[in-house]
């Protein structure tokens, strides 16, 4: 056929499709391209006889989607011979096609090998890999083999470069099981070859012509794009477990966030692997699930090339050689930065496969012979990146790169348990390395270097005032890729440091030797090679080492962090003032420095208690002289306003000085808080043992810096809290005092009011100056100054929120500390202090009122019967003064939509909700006669203020607190517990009423309006707590059924109002999902009856329609929940049925049920799926199968159907399903529950059908899953 006329308007569409006018019209010519079923005739004719480059490349693409699309037709040896062919063309030509159009050809060639590849014979297969490996050996450029070898690896991967076959996942698989037994290997030996070769070559003909060299970069750079992609393969496994995750496209819940940018896409390839590294194409991965941060698990074959000492070596070789390639022109910085990624990659090995034992050596030897090799390597890389300009932007990468590496060795090797026992003990990872590696004190060291190195030279740009450029770029120094990389080497240090802290507490609690011991008197000895590692040496001969080790090099870290944020500090205040606005800028809104930093200062803390008595010695002189320092600039400053001589450029310099200060106490208090304690968010926290021996060791209180550290905190504290009413209080600094505020926070629970009790061995000196009085103690004393500090806080600060905010909130963290909340109320200030806030509250920001009576009254209830009980009354007038006689006055009902009426209001409900916070034991009866007495003015204030308001909002907050915090049983008989379940359900009716009237109101999405919906939805939730207590169901309740009925319709009342209250759209958002969904399955569990007794049959569509949008939904919790909820739903419409209730209600459940099913069907048979998830969800499924079996029989048919015509697919499929049937059939928990009786049925077990479900679907989505 004469295609001549046709390649002239593929030639004209190729230059039209470049023009944006012409592209649409060109496209479509292009795109129709492939669906010819001549295409790949046509296609060689036009690479046979086109000049113009784009042309050849859309002929390529031709041909490629036509063997996609026709191979049946064509057959296995028209394929072969199509892809030889082209594959001579390539290597015969390669220097004459354009390198974009060679770069398509090598791609067309791997997509045809793979379509080929399960149908050719293993001696096919080996005989076209031998063809690739020979042309690599030949060293020819461009080299043909390493192009077409990097596509094939892309493309057998099944990652997100793979293209579109429609085939399903076990011809993928197959493709990657087979190819990676033995092809993989070879083409990376070859690869490996290629780089050995032309590094001897590069060393060889150094100052040889720049064409010399460019070949030998260029054949360098092609062999690195395979051995890359190799280092990064995800090896398929006999594992099952890998195997279920490999099938169902997901691997764990955190993976689930991003399943939904797995599911679409096509795969293309149009980029030319010589101009570039951007390879990353739009696409979906069919076999991937490997963590990206870690490197792959290669199983035992590749031990002898990957264990290698000289392979090794070289991928650190190629590195040094592509640096000198950037000497040239045509460098291209991809080349170094796969080099890169390799010598990560291969610093990372790990697993009991690759280091597998051999005839002569150990598994233990192996590792420490790799181990060795990477050190010694890992050195050179190191010594080499210290001599550089580490601030330059051309060594970005390398120190960037070199940190990862550092920290992919480290972690790598704590992750692996040495096989070797000593005195009956398994040998410690680090054991190990100091065992059978001479080096690893050397390599520790030189990292610990490093670390100090990468602070010196930011602490250096800072001192030269080079930052500014930098603060352009990056934000601020913070974020420049020094600090980057001094995080990457703080996290590997943090992990070794917390492995020590591990391994000693280990040894101690294993009582094996005594603490002298541990010293290292140990049988085994040091100083041999990885050959023979067993038995050489102990644990705590090795772990002394190691303390002693990071002891010592902790110093020089923690001594350059603290240079550095000095420094850091000094350009902070120099900004600030440079900016025209500095005074207007709320530091409120910025993020605090403890959370901003909490790594980096956690990383300090760690540092400083392997040597706390340095520490704490340093950081006591670093605070004592910037506090001494601080008042006498105050001093200076008072004398020279007393004298008259003030002037304006006083001024300018006084207070720059003193915000440089004041700057370096905020951090220096901030690393002392990190160091004397430990968060408390979860449990009790202790004084930790290094701190306690410390200050236990010294002479008198005097030199106890652990002691004088927190006392110059209070007195720099006392001193920041001057009289309002000196000429220096508008020198203070509000950041400071918050710090110092947030440092108390942290460490007065800890250390005030010291129990000895919860130590074996208390320090005198702590006990004495912050103990209990019983014990000889202070605190007392420390606690009066420290109300005095509170007042004077609100008295100087009334207007910045953030600092009064932290002071209740370290009021909040003494009044839940007993021993320090009976200390504060037994205080003569104590009394006068809650006087001073509730006579004074309306000064204050409004939203510290709420936190303010909570920490109130939680102290309060440490108080004596006759304080506690005047202590409530006040907040309780405060409260009512705010809500009652707001509400009672007689011009309410004509100023209601006054600011300040709703101001008060507002107010009153938030310290309403602050009070309910505080419930306990001791005040709860309380709290429930306050809500009582309010309950009236809640259903007044819902009958004026429509929905959307911020009135009804905060009353369903407050509801929804009631139920979080007070205890129905508590109350005294069943007459109370109905009227508070009757006042809560008058709550919500009132309030879904104020939403029906208001015709102004539209549903959005805003954040207020979320959050609103999710505060309703944990209302109802927290209810159901409340009430059903530890009760399986609502049979089992702990109440009398009276109680029971009546929280009963509440509750099912309460999920009504949501569905009346809010649109799909708002509860399928993120965050309200989440908690809808939680609830949604309690309230299921614990009141199937009375929701199907009471619910009506429009809300039951809601419901239902949530249901399906939780299957297969991105958000993990969301779908495990929904499973849950349907499969106890359906339990209990199999085995109970509907009974009496609506035709309309029947029909909804028929059809719900029947949308469930197919969706679920189609999730667990189609979609990328968690395999965590399969057992719930198949439980799910087959609960529905059990009610509408037909149904589930036409979604198997409509799935053959399908299929197609392909009899093996049916037939495949049919067998699969058929043996399903009968696993249920003879499953023990199938048949316990169909034989189940009772008003609440359990649902099935899952655990049983654990083992027929991922049989089926994994047999099942191998045949359907296609890419």
């Amino acid at each position: 056929m004469d295609y001549s006329k046709l390649l002239e308007e593929l030639e004209q569409a190729s230059g039209d499709f470049q023009v944006p006018a012409t592209r649409f019209a060109a496209e479509k010519m292009l795109q129709d391209l492939g669906k010819r079923p001549d295409a790949v005739a046509f296609g060689k004719y036009a690479l046979a006889n086109s000049s113009i480059g784009t042309a050849k490349f859309f002929a390529l693409r031709g041909i490629k989607e036509s063997v996609i699309s026709s191979y049946a037709v064509m057959g296995l040896e028209s394929a072969l011979s199509l892809r030889d062919e082209l594959l001579q063309l390539a290597l015969s030509n390669s220097r004459d096609i354009e390198s974009f159009v060679l770069d398509s050809l090598c791609w067309v060639i791997a997509v045809i090998t793979k379509r080929a590849w399960m149908d050719s014979t293993e001696e096919q297969r080996m005989s076209f890999t031998h063809v690739l490996c020979e042309d690599i050996e030949r060293h020819n450029t461009p080299c043909i083999g390493l192009v077409v070898a990097t596509y094939l690896i892309d493309e057998i991967s099944g990652g997100s470069k793979c293209s579109e076959f429609s085939l399903p996942w076990e011809f993928h698989y197959l493709c990657k099981q087979t190819f990676e037994n033995t092809h993989l290997k070879r083409l990376f030996e070859a690869a490996l070859k290629v780089m050995h070769h032309q590094l001897q070559r590069s060393l060889d003909t150094q100052g040889v012509s720049p064409r010399g060299s460019r070949t030998i970069a260029y054949e360098r750079r092609s062999a690195l794009h395979v051995v890359e992609r190799v280092l990064g393969w995800t090896f398929t496994s006999s594992d099952a477990n890998k195997v279920i995750d490999l099938a169902f496209g997901s691997s764990g819940a955190a993976s689930k966030s991003g399943a939904s940018g797995r599911r679409s896409g096509n795969s293309s390839h149009s980029g030319d692997l010589e101009d570039g590294d951007e390879y990353n194409k739009p696409g979906h991965a069919i076999l991937d699930n490997e963590l990206q941060n870690r490197t792959p698990l290669f199983p035992s074959e590749w031990q002898d090339l990957l264990l290698n000492s000289d392979v090794l070596a070289l991928f650190f070789s190629i590195y040094e050689a592509t640096l000198n390639d950037q000497m040239h022109i045509y460098f291209s910085p991809g080349s170094s930065h796969m080099a890169l990624q390799c010598m990560i990659q291969i610093s990372g090995l790990r697993g009991k496969s690759i280091f597998r034992q051999t005839e002569t050596k150990s598994a233990d030897a192996l590792r420490a012979h790799y181990a060795a090799a990477i050190m010694q390597n890992q050195l050179r890389i190191i010594l080499h990146v210290c001599t550089m300009d580490l601030t330059s932007d051309a060594s970005e990468d390398m120190v960037v790169a070199t940190t990862q590496m550092i920290r992919r060795f480290i972690e790598a090797q704590l992750d692996e348990q040495p096989e070797t026992t000593v005195a009956g003990e398994r040998l410690h990872p680090l054991a190990l390395l100091a065992a059978g590696v001479p080096e690893t004190f050397e390599y520790f060291g030189q990292v610990s270097k490093f670390i100090c190195l990468l602070l010196r030279a930011t602490s250096g740009i800072l001192k030269t005032g080079d930052h500014e450029g930098i603060d352009e770029d990056f934000g601020d120094m913070d974020n420049y890729f020094v600090m980057q990389a001094f995080d990457e080497l703080a996290s590997a240090w943090t992990s070794i440091i917390n492995e020590i802290r591990e391994w000693r507490f280990q040894v101690e609690a294993s009582g094996v030797a005594e603490q002298g011991q541990l010293a290292g008197n140990n049988s085994g000895s040091g100083g041999i090679t990885g050959a023979d590692v067993d038995g050489q040496i102990g644990n705590r001969s090795v772990l002394k080492s190691f303390t002693q080790f990071l002891t010592s090099t902790a110093y020089m870290i923690r001594s350059e962090y603290i240079q550095l944020r000095m420094l850091m500090c000094e350009d902070s205040v120099k900004e600030s003032n440079s900016r025209d606005d500095a005074q207007s800028i709320d530091h409120g809104l910025l993020a605090k420095d403890y959370i901003v930093y909490e790594d980096q200062l956690q990383f300090f803390a760690l540092l400083a208690r392997l040597d706390i008595q340095k520490s704490m010695d340093r950081l006591y002189e670093s605070l004592y002289s910037r506090c001494s320092a601080l008042q006498s600039e105050f001093t200076r400053l008072e004398d020279v306003m007393s004298n008259g001589t003030y002037t304006d450029a006083d001024s300018t310099n006084t207070q720059h000085s003193i915000d440089i200060l004041h700057e370096q106490i905020h951090w220096i208090v901030l690393l002392m808080g990190y160091t004397l304690a430990d968060s408390g968010n979860s449990e009790r926290v202790l004084i930790p043992g290094s701190i306690l021996e410390t200050s236990a060791a010294s002479h008198d209180i005097e030199h106890d810096y652990v002691v004088q550290s927190i006392m110059t905190i209070l007195k720099t504290l006392q001193f920041e809290l001057m009289s309002p009413s000196s000429i220096l209080a508008s020198y203070g600094s509000p950041l400071l005092v918050e710090t110092l505020l947030w440092t108390l926070k942290r460490i007065a629970p800890v250390y005030f009011m010291i129990d000895s009790s919860d130590y074996r061995h208390p320090s005198p000196n702590i006990v004495l100056s912050f103990g209990k009085p019983s014990d000889g103690g202070s605190g007392p004393a420390v606690i009066d100054g420290i109300l005095d500090f509170v007042r004077r806080t609100f008295d100087l600060w009334t207007s910045e929120e953030d600092v009064l905010q932290m002071c209740v909130d370290m009021l909040l963290a003494f009044a839940q500390r007993p021993n320090i909340a009976q200390e504060i109320t037994r205080s003569f200030r104590f009394t006068p202090l809650m006087m001073y806030f509730t006579g004074n509250i309306h000064r204050f920001p409004e939203s510290i009122h709420g936190s303010m009576i909570e920490a109130l009254a939680v102290l309060c209830c440490h108080s004596s019967s006759e304080q506690h009980e005047q202590g409530f009354t006040e907040l309780k007038s405060l409260i009512l003064m705010n809500i009652a006689q707001v509400v009672q006055d007689r011009e309410f009902g004509r100023h209601f939509q006054d600011s300040q009426v709703i101001g008060r209001l507002l107010d009153g409900l938030d310290m309403l909700d602050g009070i309910i916070s505080a419930a306990n034991l001791r005040n709860m009866d309380m709290l429930f006669d306050l809500l009582f007495e309010v309950q009236p003015f809640f259903e007044q204030m819902l009958t004026i203020y429509a929905y959307g308001q911020d009135i009804p909002r905060k009353i369903i907050q407050i509801v929804e607190s009631a139920g979080r915090y007070l205890d129905i049983s508590s109350l005294p008989d069943n007459d109370q517990m109905i009227r508070f379940s009757h006042n809560v359900r008058s709550v919500l009716q009132k309030y879904e009423r104020s939403y029906h009237g208001n015709t102004t109101y539209e549903p959005s999405a805003d954040t207020e309006t979320l959050t609103e919906i999710t505060t309703l939805v944990q209302a109802v939730s927290y209810l159901v707590h409340n009430e059903m207590g530890f009760a399986p169901n609502e049979l089992d309740r702990q109440v009398s059924r009276e109680v029971s009925d009546s929280f009963g319709e509440t509750e099912v009342f309460g999920l009504y109002c949501i569905h009346k209250t809010s649109t799909q759209a708002q509860i399928t958002a993120p965050n309200v999902m989440r908690v809808y969904m939680q609830m949604l399955s309690e309230l299921i569990q614990f009141r199937t009856p009375s929701l199907v007794r009471w619910l009506p049959a429009d809300t039951w569509q809601s419901i239902i329609n949530m249901l399906i949008a939780g299957v297969d939904n991105d958000i993990y919790d969301v779908e495990q929940r929904t499973y849950e909820a349907i499969s106890k739903l359906g339990a209990y419409i199999k085995l109970v049925g509907l009974g009496n209730s609506s035709p309309e209600l029947h029909h909804i459940f028929s059809q719900g049920i029947r949308q469930l099913l197919t969706k679920l069907f189609s999730a667990l048979l189609f979609s990328p799926f968690d395999s965590q998830l399969v057992e719930s969800a198949g439980t799910a499924l087959i609960t529905l199968g059990f009610i509408d079996s037909a149904h589930m029989h036409d979604c198997f048919r409509e799935l053959l159907v399908q299929g197609g015509s392909s009899a093996e697919f049916a037939e495949r499929l049919s067998a699969t399903f058929t043996k399903f049937n009968h696993d249920l059939e003879a499953c023990d928990a199938v048949k316990l529950f169909l034989s189940s009786t009772g008003p609440i049925p359990d649902p099935i077990d899952g655990t049983s059908l654990r083992q027929p479900l991922f049989e089926f679907l994994v047999r099942a989505r191998a045949v359907i899953r296609v890419k």
